[in-house]
């Protein structure tokens, strides 16, 4: 028995302290870790995948590195899996490679056309990983090739894909930003198919892989973001092109803002819009027990640019006459969408998700084959389209102004 009470209530503390300060038990030092940008996935034949790592050289991070040294440095292993792959370069770095900051990840066409769940499969279920990491599809070369290009902006080649990517999802409608989060919801839902962009890298892809293509102003190659990947549940069936593309951004209320070139009225010039708003509405119906829906795209826009000499904007004819036409444009582009997407039988719109909601009792009878009925609906598609503003100046720049009284 403690005659001094004091002291005895001090030992569970302790004991107590123990255990709460002991540190961390799974702790990883920096200086042991190579930290992995981006990865990429290449079918090799029917059981092996070439994967590699895009892992940043922390000597090149510093003030004082080194220029003739590329601040990244690729691994490539071929195995069965990518939980393997990454076990297997054990053998080659003297690192352990940190996937936790991943950025993107790069998958050949064959990859996609054979089916992305299985090599996915321990990137979604790895607890270090998060699901934010983008999906790129690298079209006419491997992936590989991919993360071996040295790029100009960004010292970081991953960092400077990823944020091109981002920038062109949100200036340029036409291509598409797909996160893993994003296909994988995509992937569970009835009604509705994932997409990823595409990445082409050029026709001197020897002379981007080396420093000697930063060290000009030109550049030996760039890349850039072209296409849009159409897929049935995790398989790649084909592409969509820039006008396609668009398409698809328009009836997914994913466009941001764009620019789009109208073909001016009784001439052979064109004028430019920006778009600064553009919200798609559907409306399903069941018709003859066969689905029929309307589609409604609501675009607010500015002039960008005029070369209609024969426009006068301060006239509110001319003006409804190039609302006109640019909705008639939009309406030919959007129904080339449509057409595509029903060609492959890929709903990539979500008009499924619509008609799941809309009229769920029937959903359930039609979703065991809704890619037949996708092919088959009829789309009817309208575009209501306003100018809002005309820019600094009024009538084109080769058109005589009229004096102000």
């Amino acid at each position: 028995m403690c005659r001094q009470g004091k002291r005895c209530a001090l030992v569970p503390i302790s004991l107590a302290l123990i255990v709460l300060l002991s540190g961390c038990w799974n702790h990883n030092e920096l200086n042991e870790l190579s930290i992995v940008l981006a990865i990429g996935i290449d079918k090799m034949d029917d059981h092996h995948y070439e994967v590699s790592f895009q892992v940043v050289d922390p000597n090149q991070m510093s003030r004082t590195r080194s220029s003739d040294r590329t601040p990244t440095s690729v691994l490539s292993v071929r195995a069965e899996s990518i939980s393997e792959a990454l076990r297997k370069t054990a053998g080659m770095s003297s690192r352990k490679l940190y996937i936790s900051h991943l950025q993107i990840l790069f998958l050949d066409e064959a990859t996609a056309k054979q089916g992305i769940n299985e090599p996915m499969d321990w990137l979604l279920r790895d607890y270090e990983i998060r699901p934010v990491f983008d999906l790129v599809i690298v079209r006419d070369h491997t992936a590989k090739d991919a993360l071996s290009f040295v790029t100009s902006t960004e010292l970081l080649p991953a960092m400077d894909m990823h944020k091109a990517l981002k920038l062109s999802y949100k200036s340029w409608a036409p291509t598409v930003y797909s996160r893993a989060k994003d296909f994988l919801e995509s992937l569970s839902k009835d009604g509705i198919e994932p997409v990823i962009t595409g990445l082409q890298l050029g026709s001197q892809i020897d002379k981007a892989q080396t420093m000697d293509n930063v060290k000009k102003s030109t550049q030996h190659a760039n890349y850039y973001y072209s296409g849009i990947g159409v897929f049935q549940e995790d398989h790649l069936v084909g592409w969509m092109n820039e006008s396609e593309g668009r398409a698809y951004n328009y009836l997914t209320n994913h466009v941001v803002t764009s620019v789009n070139k109208i073909d001016c009225p009784d001439s052979n010039f064109q004028y430019t819009l920006e778009i600064i708003d553009a919200n798609a509405n559907f409306q399903p119906r069941v018709v003859n027990d066969k689905p029929v829906l309307e589609a409604t795209i609501k675009i607010v826009s500015n002039i960008q640019e005029m070369g209609c000499n024969n426009i006068d904007l301060k006239k509110e004819d001319d003006l409804l006459k190039l609302q006109k036409l640019a909705a008639d444009q939009y309406v030919e582009t959007l129904n080339h969408g449509l057409q595509k997407a029903q060609s492959l039988g890929a709903d990539i719109f979500g008009f499924g998700e619509a008609f799941h909601r809309a009229y769920p009792a029937k959903w359930h009878e039609w979703k065991g084959d809704w890619d037949r009925r996708f092919q088959e609906m009829d789309v009817t598609v309208s575009v209501n389209l306003e100018i809002q503003r005309n820019g600094k100046i009024i009538s084109s720049f080769g058109m005589k102004q009229n004096k102000q009284e």
